[in-house]
């Protein structure tokens, strides 16, 4: 399916003005893109900060709550101290009742009294003194969760000192992707405009280009017919499956040249290496010279055998040396120069 631009008015090739409209859908596309990445860090930055809030609310709460719990304690103690107290003062009494007895019914009354009193007191200081114990082991303990609570309030407030700045330079950069969003906006036709709203609002982003036939928004392969009519650029098309603007890559984003690949520098030859090799040459070279020549076998002895049979090789051996033997008889021997009279 194919919509066409408006007429040229101004004489322009129908497919230069399909084409800048292209680059200027793909500019779109592009700034819309980054302006939603960085509405996206904006919302997310300071939530990676809400597990450290968990954590320091969760210690503030259980903070709190010893803290409640040692009040309770220490006016537990106070009104056991304060019990103690009246306790004390019965036994003084009992006492003075105790030494002002006239008489036994007295005498033991008084008596079973002040025990009373002073097994009550000892009971309740015994008791007074258990919960003393534990008061100051919790007391110990909560100055230390409150040191680890401050501490992670002070990591917490830095954090969020750094990420001011951060959240700072991404909304100055948002502010700027939004005006070059807007800018590249306003340069689309209205009809392009509202096509390119619809599309990226149902499929995330409006305009895929096409490769070898096959779109790759949606990775099906085009009808030959449909290629040819993006080649010739005379009206944007949008793909038959997902409806998405469509156009060849190759003509609106030519690819950048390829370029050569400067030849390796050759490897210079390692002068320890040549000289290792030179060495091993030259002891081989030696070992050649020095190798010894093969032993050759003792010659058989020409004599009888004393068994009586001659060898079978003395007859030809015995020739040999007659043959020699008159070679040498038939050399003349070189006349001696003549010496002078004296």
């Amino acid at each position: 399916m194919g919509r066409r631009s408006r007429p040229c008015e101004d004489g322009t090739p129908k497919g230069y003005e399909v084409r800048e409209q292209l680059v200027l859908l793909l500019q779109l596309q592009t700034s819309d893109s980054k302006v939603r990445e960085l509405q996206t860090a904006v919302t997310q930055l300071p939530i990676k900060l809400d597990p450290l809030r968990r954590d320091l609310a969760k210690l503030q709460g259980m903070l709190d709550g010893e803290r409640g719990k040692l009040n309770e304690t220490n006016n537990w103690r106070k009104s056991q101290q304060e019990m103690i107290d009246r306790e004390r003062d019965s036994l003084r009494q009992a006492q003075g009742k105790f030494q002002a007895s006239k008489n036994t019914k007295e005498f033991n009354a008084s008596s079973r009294e002040v025990e009373n009193k002073r097994k009550a007191i000892g009971d309740r200081e015994t008791e007074l003194k258990k919960v003393n114990e534990a008061a100051a082991q919790s007391n110990t303990q909560l100055e230390a969760r409150a040191k680890d609570v401050d501490a992670l309030r002070a990591e917490l407030t830095a954090a969020e000192d750094a990420m001011s700045g951060q959240l700072e330079s991404l909304r100055t950069q948002l502010a700027e992707a939004v005006a070059v969003r807007d800018a590249a906006r306003v340069q689309v036709e209205i009809q392009w405009v509202k096509i390119y709203d619809s599309l990226a609002a149902k499929k995330g982003y409006a305009v895929a280009p096409v490769v070898k036939g096959v779109c790759l928004g949606c990775h099906m392969a085009l009808p030959p017919q449909l290629a040819n009519t993006l080649a010739r650029m005379e009206t944007i098309q949008t793909c038959p499956r997902c409806g998405r603007l469509i156009y060849r890559k190759e003509l609106i984003e030519p690819e950048p040249p390829v370029e050569a690949k400067p030849e390796p520098a050759p490897i210079e030859k390692d002068a320890k290496a040549e000289a290792k090799r030179g060495k091993a040459g030259a002891k081989s070279s030696r070992g050649k010279a020095e190798k010894k020549p093969e032993a050759r076998p003792a010659p058989r002895p020409t004599g009888p055998d004393p068994t009586g049979d001659a060898p079978a090789t003395a007859a030809p051996e015995a020739a040999a040396d007659a043959a020699d033997a008159s070679t040498e008889s038939e050399i003349p021997a070189r006349p001696e120069p003549a010496t002078p009279d004296a």
